[in-house]
């Protein structure tokens, strides 16, 4: 009886983790097919099965070519993850327009990804989710400017985030973002997530 429930257990943990890891696959969809240059996920500290997930997260995404991750603790002990696709984040963060308004909110003249990364970082692990994480996570810097509240930018709708102004970029952006994460789903249909983050 002991070993039979045992065995049980142990196969219900390995389904939640298999589940877990396609999941995140798909989400991190647009980061790997590179529409979106990073996507950041919270974990509560009290999931049962946090520790599993990052070890899932550990040793798959390790071995990815096109994403990387940035693991910290916030003030309240939740665990948030940053993945990222560096190439992808690199030339997002390198564009003058985004460039000049991180160093507007406070980012290093000499600009360096990880120097970048890191300051972001410190930011959230103080508690604080900072306005300009939007131009981290690929969204245009008309709706990032438009959510700190830029007067000449009005709310036009919500479409996966606030969309300020003309809504044709943040439209054919979100567009991007949701074609990649369909495009992930087909591919799953035929491959493991593993084989998926692998031949990435």
């Amino acid at each position: 009886m002991y070993k039979c429930t045992e065995i049980c257990i142990s196969c219900y943990k390995y389904k939640i983790n298999d589940n877990f890891l396609k999941r995140l696959v798909i989400i991190l969809g647009p980061v790997l097919m590179g529409s979106k240059s990073s996507e950041l996920l919270s974990f509560p500290k009290h999931d049962k099965y946090l520790l599993d997930k990052i070890e899932i997260i550990k040793k798959y995404i390790r071995n990815c070519k096109r994403i990387k991750y940035k693991l910290f603790k916030v003030k309240n002990e939740n665990i948030k993850i940053l993945f990222y696709n560096p190439k992808v984040l690199d030339k997002n963060l390198k564009e003058y327009k985004n460039l000049r308004f991180l160093k507007n909110m406070g980012y290093p003249e000499e600009y360096d990804l990880e120097i970048y990364l890191q300051f972001l970082i410190d930011k959230m692990a103080d508690g604080i989710i900072p306005h300009e994480i939007g131009v981290f996570l690929g969204y245009p810097l008309k709706d990032v400017i438009g959510f700190i509240g830029h007067p000449s930018l009005k709310l036009t709708k919500i479409n996966g985030w606030r969309v300020y102004g003309d809504p044709r970029l943040s439209d054919k952006r979100f567009n991007e973002f949701l074609e990649d994460k369909n495009e992930i789903k087909k591919l799953l249909k035929f491959n493991e997530p593993e084989e998926i983050l692998l031949s990435m």
